[in-house]
């Protein structure tokens, strides 16, 4: 079997924005509860390892330079049921 090409998180990003560039098109915007649901995996596991919502947030905050609260993250994170079916109910 043929090895499988894999991508960081990084260099997806990298090639999705290097393609919309190419496209002329503008900067993909996310409001605050897509950016929560988009990040609930890894909120999820720092959750596990015990950091609260609070914490979690002031990471959001310090890598985004936008105002983030743990209400923020109670509010929009999703759960894997959630995650599942998240994007489903949206026209193709």
């Amino acid at each position: 079997m043929a090895e499988e090409t894999t991508f960081t998180l990084a260099e997806s990003l990298a090639a999705q924005k290097a393609l919309r560039d190419a496209a002329g098109a503008e900067e993909e915007l996310f409001n605050l509860a897509e950016v929560v649901g988009m990040a609930s995996e890894e909120i999820e596991m720092l959750q596990e390892q015990g950091k609260s919502n609070a914490e979690i947030a002031a990471m959001m905050q310090t890598a985004t330079g936008k105002a983030i609260t743990a209400e923020d993250i109670e509010a929009f994170y999703l759960s894997p049921e959630e995650r599942e079916h998240w994007g489903d109910d949206d026209d193709a």
